[in-house]
């Protein structure tokens, strides 16, 4: 198995056919998926672990993790009809995860390695912060996605150490969304991002 190769099963699942914006819903691109995922496989955080993935959506992270050799892994999600998409796609590709319906930000579980796809907070009052601290609190390492600002990620940065932790890696990628809801202009749109690996 080759990052590629992952990116190619990703890329075969099934998105949100109807993305409901007031949970900011935007599948992960495959190719970041693939390539965060494959990341976190490198350092050691991903093979024999147990993984969980936070806001699973349609569970690509959940999938790219069990793909790698993860032993237990976990799709948490709050919406019903993304966490059955999700289960269509573990299902499609016989990865064997275990999916909650719930909030993270309430769940007493513990983790070896958790990535997450949160909703940033762009158009709504739960801002990204409430589930960093969630994913920090119950994992020993974490990556998660964040707008790509300056003052963004100092503040972030400094939020992981107040919750006993250090971003170790910041990796900076383009996240594609394309067009989804009707306030959408264009075919494509790309926003930047940060990828902090905290643990």
């Amino acid at each position: 198995m080759k990052q590629k190769d992952l990116e190619i099963i990703l890329t075969n699942l099934l998105n949100f056919s109807e993305p409901k914006i007031f949970l900011e819903q935007y599948q992960i691109p495959p190719r970041l998926a693939a390539m965060i995922t494959w990341r976190a496989y490198q350092l050691g955080d991903i093979e024999n672990k147990k993984v969980a993935d936070f806001c699973c959506g349609t569970g690509l992270f959940a999938i790219a993790a069990k793909i790698l050799g993860a032993k237990e892994v976990y799709g948490i999600e709050i919406d019903e009809d993304a966490l059955e998409l999700a289960k269509q796609n573990s299902k499609s590709v016989d990865a064997k995860i275990n999916f909650i319906q719930g909030d993270v930000r309430e769940i007493q579980m513990e983790f070896d390695t958790i990535l997450m796809n949160s909703p940033f907070g762009i158009r709504g009052e739960i801002k990204d912060k409430e589930f960093l601290i969630a994913a920090l609190q119950r994992s020993n390492v974490c990556y998660s996605l964040h707008l790509h600002q300056e003052n963004n990620i100092r503040f972030l940065t400094q939020l992981v150490k107040k919750n006993g932790k250090d971003v170790k890696e910041i990796i900076k990628a383009e996240f594609e969304i394309p067009k989804m809801y009707r306030f959408h202009r264009k075919r494509y749109h790309v926003i930047q991002v940060a990828i902090l690996r905290s643990l």
